[in-house]
């Protein structure tokens, strides 16, 4: 069965945005590994130079500075998937208003009516009889 004609030219249109939000993802997925690998090797060093400590208050210290960068790195990650979120319900408008823009896109159930004759009110209907 052959698509229609809307189907097939959108169909680059299609292509495109899903290799922007492709990329996009990737290059979300690629930082958000580099974080984690960070939060790693932070981790491991905080806990090495807390072994080594001498009193509570080191300690603290320690874990404070490895704290406030693990924070940091979440809400990093919080942002880059609002951003992607962000970037999908762009793309999905886009699509929508590409598909919905010419009215063969439509199925036949939802286009809008031809202009036809005015059907007279059924008051004016009583008055003629």
């Amino acid at each position: 069965m052959a698509d229609s004609p809307n189907i097939d030219s959108a169909r680059p249109i299609a292509l495109q945005q899903q290799d922007e939000l492709l990329r996009s993802a990737q290059q979300r997925m690629t930082a958000w590994m580099g974080r984690r690998q960070e939060a790693l090797e932070t981790g491991m060093d905080a806990i090495k130079r807390m072994s080594a400590c001498k009193t509570p208050i080191e300690m603290a210290v320690i874990y404070g500075e490895w704290l406030s960068g693990s924070v940091t790195r979440v809400l990093a990650d919080l942002e880059d998937g609002r951003e992607h979120a962000v970037k999908m319900a762009e793309q999905f408008q886009k699509a929508s208003r590409s598909l919905l823009a010419s009215p063969q896109a439509a199925p036949a159930e939802i286009r809008q009516p031809e202009a036809t004759e005015e059907k007279p009110a059924p008051q004016q209907l009583r008055q003629a009889a």
